[in-house]
């Protein structure tokens, strides 16, 4: 393979969105904020680069409900949580579903045990589909209008430093929330 076809398929708009939607995976919030850099500078479309975040953030959401569910089906699971509290859990998250799902989006590190207890709880599937994907298509909207507005401007009037501050921010989002349930505790 040659250089120029690896560099042209690294700027393929649909290797791109498949980057997006596969960085969701790792890190969804730095996957929504680059997807939205990447529109904004032109090397994807805006609706290619939203619709591969939002899929990307809502099939993760999926599979942590999934997980949740596939927990539900260990003996051993079940019987550490025990019956009892699995049913006040149930009763718990379905007096607050909808605030309790919408708050997990916005919230860094609430949407694992949230959308994994939902899965294990019993959360009605289309319930949870259709709350968490509505979720989802706001938080990524909000992500690239903020960045559309600020975003480009932001790195150019950052000249050389914006590197500095890209790392700076990404060891923000990938520490917050450690230690902010360090100092909860």
């Amino acid at each position: 393979m040659s250089g120029d076809f690896l560099l042209s398929l690294g700027m393929n708009p649909i290797t791109i969105a498949i980057m997006i939607f596969t960085a969701t995976f790792v890190l969804e919030d730095a996957a929504s904020v680059g997807a939205a850099l990447l529109a904004s500078m032109g090397l994807i479309s805006v609706p290619l680069a939203l619709g591969a975040a939002i899929a990307g953030i809502f099939v993760g959401d999926l599979g942590l409900y999934g997980l949740g569910r596939l927990a539900l089906t260990s003996d051993w699971a079940r019987s550490y949580i025990g019956d009892a509290r699995r049913t006040e859990g149930q009763r718990w998250l379905q007096d607050r579903l909808l605030p309790t799902l919408i708050a997990a989006r916005f919230l860094p590190g609430t949407r694992l045990p949230i959308y994994t207890a939902s899965g294990f709880l019993k959360v009605p599937l289309a319930l949870f589909v259709s709350i968490t994907a509505g979720a989802s298509v706001v938080w990524a909207g909000l992500v690239f209008l903020i960045v559309s507005l600020l975003g480009v401007a932001t790195l150019e009037m950052a000249g050389p430093w914006k590197w500095l501050f890209g790392g700076l921010l990404l060891a923000i989002a990938l520490f917050a929330p450690r230690l902010v349930r360090t100092s909860n505790e």
